[in-house]
């Protein structure tokens, strides 16, 4: 099986500080394919590059973090989605666990370690 951090991740925020630390943290741990996007509607323009993990927001300016997640998860299920925000409040995480995201991170609680062991999570998964 091959190596998560070869596969598309993707990372969907209008937030570009936010991008780029969580871009240097996913290129620290291997990630080698990664593309970046402001809004949903980009993503879904683009989701045909398969990703296999996504960080998605759930507040932009143009979409809305929840509904992009539906469409993901209905375009291929297989796809980790690691929902992203500042907001942090009980109902929002509940729906997008039952929508099908894997984590609910809440940006102010980001370190390299929360996120090498959400990649580690995911991979080991995978092999079982």
């Amino acid at each position: 099986m091959k190596n998560i951090q070869t596969f598309p991740a993707f990372i969907v925020d209008d937030d570009p500080f936010w991008t780029a630390i969580l871009k240097q943290i996913l290129t620290g741990i291997g990630f080698t394919d990664i593309h970046t996007f402001e809004d949903g509607q980009t993503c879904m323009d683009q989701i045909h590059l398969n990703p296999r993990l996504v960080f998605l927001d759930y507040q932009m300016e143009n979409s809305d973090g929840l509904d992009i997640l539906k469409k993901i998860k209905a375009y291929y299920p297989g796809i980790e989605v690691v929902f992203c925000t500042a907001l942090e409040n009980l109902e929002v995480a509940l729906t997008a666990i039952e929508y099908g995201s894997v984590e609910y991170l809440l940006k102010s609680n980001v370190t390299e370690q929360s996120v090498k062991e959400i990649v580690a999570n995911f991979q080991s998964s995978q092999v079982a």
